[in-house]
């Protein structure tokens, strides 16, 4: 069986979607299969819309047996205004393609029509026009193409989240698939009531590699930064959805706090362990939150803004933190959550459907309003102070995130993919 992946960024990127496609593509070559997958030259995520920001080489290579395919974006700004005029249609294969946040990638769906795949996995929305690709690729050959879409819900009772992700011409899509599979319970359920098949629809969160998670250095950061107190610790896209800014503002609360109990008497004790945590920021950004943080950022003497990161640094990030914060907004599943609870860490998410699922069946955190500076503050100040909650919760999530380690989560998608290439 050849399977062919079709994403918008790939390794090294390495975001938890890009790492789980990649673990899923090398248990394929273990089990005697063969992986092929087509991806784009972007690194930064804008660089699918907008020239100037960092890409990869238009290349083919191979990675333990899995064979990667780049193809150039086409940046033509007259080009791409005349096609989202296609995109205002009411003809949902055209919004598909040619509708925001589309993107035309040169010499993809040739080469989607010429690799001799037997099924086609594509994904995550709202990538909609590479979705369509795969899909189209997928009906002109008659093979099964299947979608692991990430729908991003958001808040319950705003929809600025999931409107990106559940327009009807994105659950059409979905809908032609032979099979979806969904990070969670509540994926499935917002899928199944808005008109999906039951039958097309199964629950298979990626694993996580607790392996490449664990195992690191736990004076990392007081070595190499000279971090030397309690450590916030927010990893991956710096972001506004992600929590990123919330963040920041919160910890600059609990470092005011401090300065203010200083001020006030010198042999006073610090109002918490908060005051003199530090936040680390590690990962990729968007440019928006390089204008933030040029702002926000100044006169903060506890923050450390770290570029993104090698698996061994990873590592050593997990093990150094004290409790791991993403206050995200745009979760389908939560692997960094994940990663932390495989280090005993507590963690700090936001209060959105999918989070909950998870936080709350693992009793490994809390969870915070989204945008919420207030509280966010507020509950990273007692958990900093409480050791042994800190305790209780990491362990509590330790036992979550093994269910989501081995090889049993791969086993289930590579089930699916022989059964749909045998029907």
């Amino acid at each position: 069986m050849h399977t062919v992946f079709v994403l918008p960024r790939f390794y090294p990127y390495r975001g938890g979607y890009e790492n789980s496609i990649l673990t899923l593509a090398k248990f394929l070559v273990a089990r005697g299969h063969r992986a092929t997958v087509f991806t784009t030259t972007a690194d930064d995520l804008e660089a699918l819309w907008l020239p100037g920001f960092k890409t990869f080489p238009q290349e083919q290579f191979s990675i333990d047996g899995v064979m990667v395919r780049r193809f150039a974006i086409d940046h033509n700004t007259l080009r791409r205004r005349a096609t989202r005029l296609l995109g205002l249609a009411p003809y949902w294969r055209w919004k598909a393609e040619y509708w925001r946040p589309s993107f035309r990638v040169i010499g993809l769906n040739e080469a989607l029509r010429a690799v001799d795949a037997d099924l086609i996995h594509v994904g995550p929305l709202p990538h909609n026009s590479l979705l369509y690709a795969g899909l189209r690729a997928g009906e002109q050959r008659g093979i099964p193409v299947v979608a692991t879409p990430c729908v991003h819900l958001g808040e319950t009772g705003n929809d600025s989240v999931s409107k990106q992700y559940l327009q009807p011409h994105q659950l059409e899509l979905l809908r032609h698939c032979d099979k979806i599979f969904c990070m969670t319970a509540t994926e499935h359920r917002h899928l199944h009531v808005l008109g999906l098949p039951d039958a097309e629809l199964a629950v298979a969160p990626h694993g996580t590699d607790v392996q490449n998670a664990i195992g690191g250095d736990p004076w990392f950061l007081q070595q190499k930064y000279g971090v030397d107190g309690p450590v916030v610790l927010h990893l991956g896209m710096k972001a506004y959805p992600k929590g990123s800014e919330t963040l920041v503002e919160a910890m600059k609360l609990l470092w005011s706090r401090g300065s203010e109990d200083s001020d006030k008497s010198r042999h006073l004790p610090r109002r918490g362990e908060g005051s003199h945590a530090w936040l680390v920021l590690a990962g990729p950004r968007l440019s928006a939150f390089d204008t933030f943080i040029a702002s926000a950022g100044k006169n903060c003497p506890r923050l450390l803004n770290l570029p993104p990161f090698a698996d061994e640094e990873k590592r050593d990030l997990l093990a150094s933190a004290t409790i791991v914060a993403q206050p995200s907004s745009v979760e389908s599943l939560g692997h960094v959550l994940i990663e932390a609870w495989a280090n005993r860490k507590p963690v700090v998410a936001a209060d959105i459907e999918v989070s909950r699922e998870l936080v709350s069946s693992s009793r490994g955190g809390v969870t915070v309003p989204f945008g919420d500076v207030q509280k966010l503050a507020q509950e990273l100040d007692r958990l900093l102070h409480d050791p042994t909650a800190r305790e209780q919760m990491g362990n509590s999530g330790y036992h979550k995130a093994m269910e989501y380690a081995g090889d049993a989560p791969w086993k289930r998608f590579v089930d699916e993919f022989e059964h749909l290439t045998r029907c």
